[in-house]
């Protein structure tokens, strides 16, 4: 078994494979400003003691006094820890000098000097660029890495190189693990991605992680990944009401099998999210927690809508029976959202969920339609696994259009039911029709049925149409 250090940086333990293995050789790589140094320095803050000493070597590339001013900006910066438990020491006048030994035995006389559990070099980008020969860099780093062997020592070598880049460099060819950093331009922002290339020894969680810095330094998103198959399969026929008039009855005889994913799709404002908002609000009213997830409507327009119908916001939520998550559709990760809407469940124990729209969630996804369909994917396979009832909302990209397709992908790939709501012309008048297209393992009313909502009575099915989804031709109901 590898003995584990804990880095305190929320996931990245989860996706190196349960932390960095001890007195390991780790290169951490990326572009500047990507985050390498926050990253490392974060680690070696939350771990060093006076027992156990960091010692951070700085080169020409970060300048003794710029790091430390940098670093006392963020929380886990800890100005009793200097000079005790973590000592900076800067290389960068032996950088300068012809000899490109020096550096390098430097760095040996004050690893010998501190004994430390924690290294940091940061860069050694730094003393590659400004050593006067390749076989002085290899000697050096192989010295080393020799060296820390001998020690119960976890170093860190930070060098700015691309993710085309790094591969090609000694480092590479001689550490423990390697962790690479990025950020890239995405629309007006930008999204910083870290990715494990390699943990000696153990699996890890590969793929591109997003995360984001702030006054506590990182915080890393791990993509959603599809759940493990349970061991033991026991199919859950219990339903699950909508609460809706004519929907338990009429449309899905007793209501829908809990566990399962119901998409509504249709046209703007046709009634998608009052629907969906029904069945999260009914079933709190009767016990079943639920969250919502909007990215349209901030919680004061939420409180609005449900004072309308008839339902108290402040005091589900008061009460634990709801949770409310508004995210911008501008600002939106998919993987963020997904840590986010985790928590809210388990908080409350929630039986229900709802997404209103997942048309918004594209934009959390960056642009990358099989980055969007896999996390639609393994989302719902995980509500399943957990009996968790689920509504998601989908807007239809041209009103009045006959297409029903999420990113070039057909719905039926990833929901259990699906409901579509459409406008149709009545005597004159633009009305709302409904009809079920699927119910996976369980029965439905293939009918098209008019559909009414209003303030005083509520959202409620009405009576059976036809020809209901073609605009321009009369639609009459059928008596």
């Amino acid at each position: 078994m590898i003995e584990r250090i804990k880095t305190g940086i929320p996931n990245l333990d989860y996706i190196l494979g349960g932390g960095l293995p001890a007195h390991s050789l780790v290169f951490v790589s990326g572009s500047p400003g990507s985050g390498k140094t926050v990253l490392v320095t974060q680690i070696i803050f939350n771990q060093a003691t006076a027992e156990r000493k960091g010692l951070i070597i700085t080169t020409a590339s970060e300048p003794l006094s710029r790091l430390i001013r940098y670093t006392q900006t963020f929380s886990f910066f800890d100005l009793n820890k200097i000079g005790q438990a973590i000592f900076y020491e800067d290389i960068g006048p032996y950088l300068l000098e012809p000899d490109g030994e020096k550096p390098w035995k430097k760095i040996e006389e004050l690893v010998q000097q501190y004994q430390p559990s924690f290294l940091l070099i940061d860069s050694v980008k730094a003393i590659h660029d400004l050593s006067p020969s390749p076989s002085i860099i290899r000697r050096g780093l192989f010295r080393l890495a020799s060296i820390l062997s001998t020690l119960p020592c976890t170093a860190f070598l930070i060098g700015e190189y691309k993710l085309d880049e790094y591969w090609q460099t000694i480092e590479a060819s001689i550490v423990d693990v390697i962790i690479h950093l990025e950020e890239y331009p995405v629309g007006l922002g930008s999204r910083r991605i870290i990715k494990i290339k390699k943990v000696r020894g153990s699996n890890f969680l590969a793929g591109e992680h997003t995360f984001k810095i702030d006054s506590d330094g990182l915080r890393i998103f791990p993509r959603f990944i599809t759940p493990p198959k349970p061991t033991i399969y026991q199919p859950l026929m219990e339903r699950a009401n909508i609460g809706i008039p004519g929907f338990d009855t009429l449309l899905f005889p007793g209501g829908i099998l809990r566990g399962t994913t119901t998409l509504i799709a249709g046209d703007p404002g046709v009634g998608k999210t009052v629907t969906a908002l029904h069945f999260l609000l009914n079933g709190a009213q009767k016990g079943e927690p639920g969250v919502y997830v909007t990215f349209q409507e901030d919680p004061n327009q939420m409180a609005l809508i449900c004072h309308r119908f008839g339902f108290d916001l402040e005091k589900l939520t008061a009460q634990e029976k709801l949770i409310l998550l508004y995210n911008s559709p501008v600002e939106v990760d998919i993987d963020e959202l997904a840590i986010d809407i985790i928590e809210a469940v388990q908080k409350i124990k929630a039986k229900r969920l709802v997404i209103d729209s997942i048309s918004d969630l594209i934009s959390g996804a960056r642009g990358d339609p099989d980055r969007f369909y896999n996390f639609v994917y393994s989302f719902v396979q995980w509500l399943k696994n957990r009996s968790i009832t689920a509504m998601i909302t989908n807007e239809m990209s041209q009103l009045f259009a006959n297409e029903l397709t999420l990113t070039g992908r057909g719905v039926s790939h990833i929901a259990d039911n699906i409901i579509m709501m459409r406008y149709t012309e009545i005597e004159g008048e633009i009305r709302r029709a409904l009809v079920v297209l699927s119910a996976r393992a369980s029965d439905h009313n293939k009918k098209i049925f008019e559909y009414l909502i209003s303030e005083k009575e509520g959202p409620r099915l009405g009576q059976p149409l036809k020809a209901a989804f073609t605009l321009f031709q009369p639609t009459t109901r059928v008596d």
